[in-house]
């Protein structure tokens, strides 16, 4: 059987720090958290650096100056780690082949089929499709790769799978 539509992908490290944020979604109220932490912390610091407490002032301005650089690093090298555990199971090429009722992906190291009926869910983003294959895992499509017929038959996937 000849598939209807065939796209090749070859994912970078800016793919998957896109879907990783997809993933934890909107983050605004645990910035606003850390944000008033922080300021209540840097307040207390300075507050103890008038009132002669210095080492404790000192104490916490490195808390308040380490603890989200300690998080930048760790949060990048995960990300990292991450995309090259993909790149050696050869996750970031692979041939996306769509046919009538599943679509196939074929790497150098793996394959897979899904049917599109089993899909938990196809996200689209202004740059990306993201077809979750299980809880977690998603097939990712760079839209610049998709021609228009493509990209409305995946968007027509949303809508046959909430039609069910």
């Amino acid at each position: 059987m000849e598939p209807k539509y065939t796209v090749d992908i070859t994912l970078d490290e800016n793919d998957i720090k896109r879907f990783a944020k997809m993933l934890q979604g909107d983050q605004k109220k645990g910035y606003i958290f850390t944000a008033v932490a922080v300021l209540w912390i840097l307040y207390a610091a300075i507050a103890n650096l008038r009132s002669g407490k210095t080492l404790i002032g000192i104490a916490m301005l490195i808390i308040v100056i380490g603890c989200p650089l300690i998080y930048l690093y760790t949060s990048r090298r995960e990300l990292r780690k991450n995309y090259e555990r993909i790149k050696a199971q050869g996750g970031d090429k692979f041939t996306v082949l769509f046919y009538d009722d599943h679509f196939e992906t074929r790497g150098e190291k793996s394959k897979g089929s899904y049917e599109y009926a089993k899909l938990h869910n196809m996200i689209e983003t202004d740059r990306d499709f993201y077809l979750e294959v299980e809880q977690g895992q998603c097939v990712i499509l760079q839209k610049h790769k998709c021609n228009e017929e493509l990209s409305a038959f995946i968007r027509g996937l949303k809508s046959r799978k909430t039609a069910n």
